[in-house]
């Protein structure tokens, strides 16, 4: 008797796991991994007012009217709330740094997808005999060396 009791437990335990399982794999997926599937669609993506981002969007030919610029995380989590149906995004779009700002704040509600599309990066510019040129070059340096490794 004991040894079917065990039994029954394991197998019970064994079918919760899996269920459990199941269920948080669906929730983690997220709904779009293409950015190409969000513009067949017609839906709205939403990118940093002022950014570089809309006119590379543009280019991957987005119509102005589903782009969104927004200013805020706030703003963004609202806008990815509401969906694009409910006049919010279904994406957000956004320079790598600050993308994963954004899904540190919201660890449990959101995920970043790829592909990342390459960009030339972040420009500093300093007046001609700067003290801080030497010191950001230098940090800059160490940040790089340190991803390299």
């Amino acid at each position: 008797m004991i040894m079917w009791v065990f039994v029954v437990l394991v197998l019970t335990s064994s079918y919760t796991a899996s269920l459990t399982s199941m269920l948080t794999v669906q929730k983690l997926r997220p709904t779009y991994t293409d950015i190409n599937e969000i513009k067949r669609n017609g839906e709205s993506i939403g990118y940093q007012d002022g950014s570089f981002v809309r006119d590379m969007l543009i280019r991957m030919g987005f119509n102005d009217t589903q782009l969104k610029g927004y200013n805020t995380f706030e703003q963004y989590h609202n806008a990815l709330k509401n969906g694009s149906q409910n006049g919010g995004v279904s994406a957000i779009m956004e320079e790598l740094p600050y993308i994963r700002i954004f899904v540190a704040k919201y660890c449990n509600m959101y995920t970043m997808t790829g592909p990342i599309h390459k960009t030339a990066g972040f420009g500093f510019a300093f007046p001609k005999g700067s003290p801080l040129v030497h010191d950001v070059s230098k940090a800059i340096l160490q940040v790089t060396e340190k991803q390299m490794i």
